[in-house]
């Protein structure tokens, strides 16, 4: 099983031109779904400057907004199953911030040889906190969660 291979400091993850997982993600969505925007920045096609200099909860906008099956879902998309801990740090505090009762905050877990596999929060912190901590090269300290 690919989840990519997710071993690479900021630089060389951010030197793949494509986000695979988000382009899995909008494939299945456009056929899948009534509705999908994105909502969060795309890394890949329109860059900000000085992204870094901006509120992290703004810079942690969930990716897209769906609606299927007469339902509202935030999604975030992954294409690994490397879970940055900053991320799961703040995740509270996204929740709180984007999710509603009614339209909850997901994540999209996308891999070449599958649909996506959807996840509820409560469910991604309790598989990171299963996991064990790594870190990439620039020190940035990730986990990698048993996604299948």
């Amino acid at each position: 099983m690919m989840f990519g291979s997710g071993s690479q400091d900021y630089n060389e993850r951010n030197a793949v031109p494509i986000n695979i997982g988000e382009e899995l993600f909008l494939e299945w969505a456009n056929k899948k779904c009534s509705f999908v925007t994105r909502l969060g920045f795309d890394e890949k096609n329109r860059n900000v400057d000085y992204f870094y200099n901006l509120n992290p909860l703004l810079r942690n906008i969930p990716d897209f907004l769906i609606i299927n099956n007469e339902r509202a879902f935030l999604v975030n998309v992954k294409g690994t199953g490397n879970i940055k801990k900053k991320e799961m740090d703040m995740l509270p505090k996204i929740i709180e911030t984007y999710a509603t009762e009614k339209a909850p905050l997901v994540y999209a877990f996308c891999f070449r040889d599958c649909e996506p596999i959807f996840m509820n929060t409560d469910k991604l912190i309790e598989l990171f906190e299963e996991a064990e901590d790594k870190a990439w090269s620039d020190g940035v300290v990730y986990r990698n969660i048993n996604v299948r």
